[in-house]
């Protein structure tokens, strides 16, 4: 358990830095450059452009399938 005098003093500490949090986001805040930031990422994160319809990318997507055997052979040979 702490003291009255210690809880006080944490306080005091916690006041200082969002005051400290707070002059520096005011001084420094730059909303055009955040805005910017973010648009940039934005726009990097857009979606591809298909001319093709849901039809055909999932007739693409299963037609791009394949089959796979490369695990069977190890549990058959007993080599686990």
């Amino acid at each position: 358990m702490i003291t009255r005098q210690e809880a006080i003093r944490r306080l005091e500490a916690v006041t200082r830095e969002i005051t400290a949090l707070q002059r520096a986001l005011e001084e420094e805040w730059d909303q055009d450059s955040a805005m910017t930031d973010t648009q940039a990422f934005l726009d990097k994160c857009t979606g591809w452009e298909d001319a093709r319809g849901p039809e055909e990318v999932i007739a693409d997507i299963y037609a791009a399938r394949t089959t796979s055997s490369r695990g069977a052979a190890t549990f058959e040979d007993g080599a686990f």
